[in-house]
């Protein structure tokens, strides 16, 4: 064979394989980089491979030439190297040409063994790309995708296919900014980037990615790893906005907050407890708790620490609110009464990494608190002790004489003729009367003894380690003094006395409301026999006997309130007008049935007034009242009006009103047939209270009478400030009248006055007819007594204004009885 025939056979050979290698690597699909680089570097080897058989071929032809040359050739040529079976020669192969046949063999064996390798490696490949979830690309230096995995179809939505070729740039939400930063870096950058989805939407994936260089360091394109991280940078973001939501919350709050490591160092502070503390935060940070907020305990005066590790050392929320004071850093040294809360910061595995502290400023809130106290344990007209702080010291007092020998006093003050200087020049100059009183007396006493206003013009003393006689002579000095005592206001010049009860604080008494009553009823003795003196209580005199039958009688009506042996009568009240349209009035009157207990109706509101139960059978009164009248308002009884009294407790009493409008709604009797009764002297003593009670149930259609109107010194002036519908001229007045002109002439001008007002005059205690002749003519509108008609149960007189045809006439009664 010629050397030219040998060349050919051989170029043929090395291009057959060249060609086989890289046909083999454009089927594959889908390479990664680093399998397409393993792959060059076999075909590399493979090159080899070939040449060493162009030079196995030419020592061959060394040796001589080969027939068979020219069938090797074809075979050669004609081998699949992508064929799953190993070609076999298909021509004889004499023993000179052996040598030649068996390298072309080996050869070809060889290129299927790494052939083999390769698709195993690539299969290998494949399976890994196939469980990650993340996306591979690799972009060109134009920027166009090259290839990229499969799982961009469940990430964005688009196939492999869809996106080879398409500049990277169409896919960025914001190419302006991240496009270089994805292509450009020679370093591995992570970079968050929003991507536009096949359906539109955006989705924030996180994207490494690296520049790649040629041999000679110019760029060749990029590739990268994408990771979907929209749940991520949507919770991250979610968590800057709660976080930065935080922030202006505890920026905001009026708390000091404070949050510490597990060691107590300070490592974060929010800018009320940097006003608190005197520090700015940087100060702050990174400083023992106790070393920057020195807590101060006022009650041991002490400096507190340790409060954040025995937090951290029992693992609970602690509360300290008693005595913890916090001293301001800095020129102002401002303090802050506190309420500290420690409570445990813990992790995921519930481990304790610090505490965060609240530190709540109480110092306003102790002002208010000890303002308050104070008003509701002193009298804000004179400064003085109130009632119940003084019974409270009472009981004190008392306590002390039961356990030492140590003697003391107690003395109740009243002063006389206090109302004249209230009715004559007004409540301002009897409130700057009290004041002055109360340093008068306050001057004389000694530095351990106790005043106190009791209420109105009454004020209590308590005399430490006198003995009664001794306390007694102290008193006369107080009245003495007093009685000296003068008041000027504008031009009127007052005197004034008092009248003092004087009562041992010893352990006999029970209580101190049981001292209380014994000075109070040896203040009324005092009074009783001519003001302006002292009465010492004893416990054997008569006046104890009082007090002990008063004490029965207590208990008898409390008694009668339990079994509900209280009864209701009623006595009319006669319009004195003979037109058919007036018709007559009744007043609700309280009765005991049992006389054998000696409750006589006088005796009970007497004694219900001094030991304040008054309002509770004002209570029963009106419920059993409303009941009766709203059967008789279902039989159309001929009645104006029903008349029910209130006494002055009820009158003071602030849950009287809601009661009483609570009572009309539930029985469904209309309010304008009912006429609250109040006498005048209770209405004159709580003026204000009593404006109110009025108003607030006139307000929902119920009438208001003055009772025994004329007793008081003013009670003309008073009209003007008690809105009322009648007036009840006093039967102490009325009963004279046919004998006495002043008497007559009062009542008549009273009867004038309240006509004049537009209110209905009622006199009380019509005892005769010559009486009600003479109130005719006075020309009064109704008249009530025992001579119109005697008090009878409620039923009876119901039935008889029921009856038709009933005449608004009288039954005449025996002279000389009394009202009930």
């Amino acid at each position: 064979m010629r050397m030219s025939g040998l060349i050919r056979l051989l170029c043929a050979a090395l291009g057959v394989t060249v060609v086989a290698q890289w046909a083999f690597l454009w089927r594959l699909e889908d390479i990664p980089t680093g399998t397409l680089a393993l792959l060059v570097v076999l075909n590399v080897g493979l090159t080899c491979m070939a040449l060493g058989t162009v030079a196995a071929v030419w020592l061959a032809h060394r040796r001589g030439t080969s027939p068979a040359s020219n069938a090797v050739t074809r075979w050669l040529e004609n081998i699949d190297i992508s064929g799953e079976q190993r070609p076999e020669p298909a021509f004889r192969v004499d023993s000179q040409d052996s040598e030649l046949v068996a390298a072309a063999e080996s050869l070809v064996a060889r290129v299927h063994r790494y052939r083999d390798k390769l698709l195993v490696r690539h299969q290998r490949v494949q399976r890994l790309l196939r469980n990650v979830t993340d996306v591979l690309y690799h972009i060109d230096a134009d920027g166009r995708i090259t290839w990229i995995t499969d799982t961009v179809t469940d990430m964005l939505g688009y196939s492999p296919a869809e996106l080879e070729g398409l500049p990277l740039r169409d896919l960025l939400a914001d190419p302006a900014t991240d496009f270089d930063a994805l292509v450009r870096s020679p370093y591995l950058v992570r970079h968050p980037t929003r991507i536009r989805r096949r359906d539109g939407s955006l989705a924030w994936l996180l994207i490494s990615s690296r520049r790649i260089d040629d041999a000679e360091g110019r760029p060749i394109g990029s590739e990268g790893v994408c990771r979907d991280g929209t749940r991520l940078i949507e919770t991250q973001r979610e968590l800057n906005a709660e976080k930065e939501r935080a922030q202006v919350t505890l920026a905001s709050i009026g708390d000091g907050v404070i949050t510490t490591d597990a060691r107590g160092a300070i490592d974060y502070v929010n800018p009320r407890a940097e006003r608190m503390l005197g520090l700015q935060a940087d100060q702050a940070i990174a400083r023992h708790f106790d070393s920057v907020c020195r807590l101060r305990n006022d009650e041991r005066e002490e400096i507190v620490t340790g409060l954040v590790e025995e937090c951290i050392a029992d693992g609970e929320a602690r509360e300290w609110d008693n005595h913890l004071t916090l001293a301001m850093r800095g020129p102002s040294r401002e303090e802050y009464a506190l309420k500290v809360t420690i409570s445990p910061i813990r992790d995921d595995a519930q481990a304790i990494v610090g505490t965060v502290i609240v530190l709540h400023d109480i110092t306003r809130l102790q002002q208010i608190s000890r303002e308050m106290t104070y008003q509701a344990n002193h009298d804000l007209l004179t400064g003085l002790p109130n009632r119940r702080a003084f019974e409270h010291m009472l009981d004190r007092f008392l306590r002390d004489t039961r356990n030492s020998v140590q003697r003391h006093a107690l003395c109740y003050l009243d002063l006389d003729q206090f109302k004249l200087v209230n009715d004559t020049c007004g409540h301002h100059a009897g409130d700057e009367m009290l004041r002055q009183i109360s340093t008068q007396i306050a001057a004389r006493l000694r530095g351990e003894d106790t005043i106190a206003r009791l209420g109105g013009d009454e004020f209590g003393v308590i005399m430490r380690n006198l003995s009664l006689e001794d306390a007694a002579a102290k008193a006369e000095t107080l009245r003495a003094e007093i009685d000296t005592f003068r008041f000027r206001w504008e031009d009127k010049l007052f005197r004034l006395g008092v009248s003092i009860g004087v009562t041992a604080i010893d352990h006999q008494a029970l209580s101190a409301s049981e001292l209380m009553r014994r000075a109070d009823t040896a203040c009324y003795l005092a009074k009783e026999r001519g003001r302006n003196q002292i009465h010492v209580y004893h416990g054997d005199s008569d006046e104890t006997l009082t007090w002990h039958g008063e004490m029965q009688r207590m208990q008898q009506i409390s008694e009668a309130l339990e079994h509900e042996r209280f009864s209701l009568f009623a006595q009319r009240i006669q319009p004195l007008s003979k037109t058919e349209t007036d018709r007559p009035g009744i007043e609700l009157l309280l009765r005991i049935p049992d006389a054998e207990d000696g409750l006589d109706p006088q005796n009970v509101l007497i004694t219900a007034e001094r030991y304040n139960v008054a309002s509770r059978i004002d209570r029963w009164v009106l419920e059993n009242a409303l009941a009766l009248i709203a059967g008789a308002e279902r039989r159309q009884a001929r009645i104006d009006h029903y008349s029910i009294n209130i006494s002055g407790q009820s009158i003071t009493d602030e849950q009287f009103v809601d009661f009483a409008r609570d009572c009309i709604e539930r029985s469904g009797v209309d309010p304008r047939r009912l006429v609250f009764e109040i006498t005048e002297t209770a209405a004159v003593t709580n003026t204000r209270r009593a404006g109110e009670l009025i108003h607030s149930l006139r307000a929902i259609g119920c009438r208001f009478s003055l009772d025994d109107f004329g007793s008081g010194l003013s009670s003309f002036s008073y009209l003007k400030n008690l809105p009322s519908d009648f007036i009840k001229i006093d039967g102490k007045l009325v009963r004279h009248i046919l004998d006495d002109p002043i008497e007559r002439s009062i009542v008549e001008a009273i009867n004038q006055v309240g006509q004049a007002m537009g209110l209905k005059t009622v006199a009380e205690h019509v005892e005769s007819r010559a009486l009600l002749q003479a109130l005719e003519r006075i020309g009064v509108d109704y008249v009530q007594g025992y001579h119109v008609a005697r008090p009878m149960a409620f039923a009876e007189i119901a039935d008889e204004l029921c009856a038709p045809g009933t005449a608004a006439t009288s039954r005449p009664a025996a002279p000389g009885a009394a009202d009930a």
